[in-house]
């Protein structure tokens, strides 16, 4: 789904998913893969590209925070970001939070447009699809880095970075998890989980690129017997690339 905000109200309409080309790839895939975390440069570079997100609903002085990483994917010559956040994060009791990128003018920040994932009837978890792309209403800052994203499939191995801005954080070790909490579409790791950081991205290295593959979503907290803790990361999926493409091609299609 995609909605579009004109003045304070976001108007929504479905898109359907069109597989046009763009300037440049939208994505990399991979059936195989041993994640690597980034190499110290890599890192101190990469982890520029989280922001904050504050947001709020209607009146409501409340403010809910959460983190998005700017996406290296726009039009040439486009005046705005594209970002990938959280559907949880920028979705409220009544639709789509009225959101903006913490620390530079509205006229760039302001959100203007989300593409949100939508759960599965059949999937329970309250991780279902939770994704979204934002777009802004202008330029971030020309500083800030821009990721590409991969999306894997197989048993996830090896070890992530978690951009987790401004704090250092060392790389993510995977734990394997009880059978009964294995889903293909999630990663589970053993990072920081405090409120407030859905949205982190878990980065990868091939070559000298960095890539997102999956987005701090949540926690599982097991009891049973022992305390045990996962972090819960949902991959970068199919559905997501789709979805990225669709507002990629519809910007350009707006621009013309």
């Amino acid at each position: 789904m995609t909605c579009k905000r004109f003045g304070p109200v976001l108007a929504c309409l479905a898109l359907p998913a069109l597989l046009l080309a763009v300037a440049a790839p939208a994505f990399a895939r991979s059936d195989e893969i041993s994640f690597s975390p980034l190499d110290e440069t890599r890192y101190d570079v990469s982890r520029e590209s989280v922001v904050q997100l504050l947001c709020s609903e209607g009146d409501s002085p409340r403010l809910h925070l959460s983190r998005a990483v700017a996406l290296a994917y726009r039009p040439d010559g486009a005046d705005f970001d594209i970002l990938l956040a959280t559907r949880h994060g920028v979705t409220g009791q009544n639709g789509f939070r009225q959101c903006r990128v913490r620390g530079v003018p509205a006229e760039q920040g302001e959100i203007m447009a989300v593409s949100a994932g939508e759960p599965d009837p059949r999937d329970t978890s309250q991780f279902s699809q939770d994704w979204a792309i934002l777009v802004t209403r202008g330029r971030l800052p020309d500083s800030l880095p821009r990721l590409r994203v991969l999306a894997s499939t197989g048993q996830a191995e090896g070890r992530l970075t978690f951009l987790r801005r401004p704090v250092e954080q060392a790389p993510c070790d995977l734990p394997d998890a009880p059978d009964y909490l294995t889903d293909p579409s999630l990663i589970l790791h053993d990072c920081d989980r405090r409120p407030g950081l859905s949205g982190t991205p878990l980065v990868t290295q091939i070559g000298d690129e960095p890539y997102v593959v999956a987005l701090h979503v949540g926690h599982y907290l097991v009891l049973d017997g022992d305390r045990r803790e996962y972090g819960v990361a949902r991959r970068v999926s199919d559905d997501f690339l789709d979805a990225l493409n669709t507002v990629l091609v519809q910007a350009e299609i707006a621009r013309r």
